[in-house]
């Protein structure tokens, strides 16, 4: 069956380990909407931190974000779906998180990432690299307090973000989380834990966008590098794993395209989409 709908990864999948978007990936995402496909892209990333390269590329309608607790229709600039936290999970989710306190924290509120001016204001100390560094700057609003912002709220969270300075905080943090069976936990770099609704999930919200647009399973193609895009390379028909995958990830995937700095993305396009 020919592919109808295309769910792509974002950092480390169409965009390089420059953060930059290739002029051979943007040719065969257009190529691969002017042939009719949906390409989605698919991200851990909240609505307004989406990267402007993807501005580059015309068509694109749909995208889910926050680990596919929210699918937007760009276009018509509306929220199709969303899986949120209940705001006291979110609290207790921070709540857990205090007790490391070399942990920075976003919150991801309607389309909005928030951190402390803690964070905000020295990033680079909690973890962000230089390559990522305009781009949180940029999608973040600081608040003095998240706990008491989560509160001050009418809108429930998408999710909650934290990064480690040390990786065994990290990994009993991670076996901490994976025991509260109203979270699901994920990350998109090895120092990183990302927490949302049980159900919301990359896999989740592609299931049910291509649901509203009547594709079937079979007709859907995913592609990414991490751990947050496991869901949905298992649900998807065709499944690709970038060549900058680990081994982990590699496993979800019938097939391994190259890695995401020799344009591993078009080459999955042109492989599996008549363009």
């Amino acid at each position: 069956m020919n592919i109808k709908l295309l769910a792509i990864d974002m950092d480390g999948t169409t965009l390089n380990s420059k953060n930059t978007l290739s002029a051979e990936n943007q040719a065969a995402l257009e190529c691969a909407i002017q042939s009719g496909v949906y390409v989605v892209p698919t991200t851990g990333r909240q609505y307004s931190g989406l990267p402007p390269e993807l501005q580059k590329v015309h068509g694109i309608r749909y995208c889910l974000c926050s680990n596919g607790a929210v699918v937007y229709d760009c276009l018509q600039k509306k929220v199709l779906y969303q899986d949120l936290m209940d705001c006291s999970l979110a609290l207790r989710v921070l709540d857990e998180l205090s007790c490391y306190p070399d942990v920075s924290c976003d919150v991801y509120i309607g389309g909005k990432a928030y951190t402390t001016i803690e964070h905000y204001q020295d990033p680079m100390k909690y973890g962000i690299s230089p390559v990522h560094l305009k781009s949180f700057l940029d999608s973040r609003t600081p608040v003095p307090d998240l706990q008491q912002f989560v509160r001050s709220q009418h809108l429930r969270p998408e999710k909650v973000f934290s990064i480690f300075q040390e990786m065994q905080e990290c990994r009993h943090c991670w076996d901490q989380f994976c025991t509260w069976p109203e979270l699901a936990v994920t990350t998109s770099l090895e120092n990183v834990i990302e927490l949302t609704s049980a159900t919301a999930t990359k896999g989740n919200g592609l299931q049910v966008l291509a649901g509203l647009l009547h594709i079937p399973q079979e007709a859907v193609m995913a592609v990414g590098d991490g751990h947050n895009d496991i869901t949905m390379l298992d649900w998807a028909g065709t499944s690709v794993a970038m060549g900058n995958a680990n081994a982990q990830i590699r496993q979800h995937a019938a097939f391994v395209t190259d890695d995401c700095d020799h344009d591993g993305l078009a080459k999955a396009v042109r492989r599996f989409i008549s363009l």
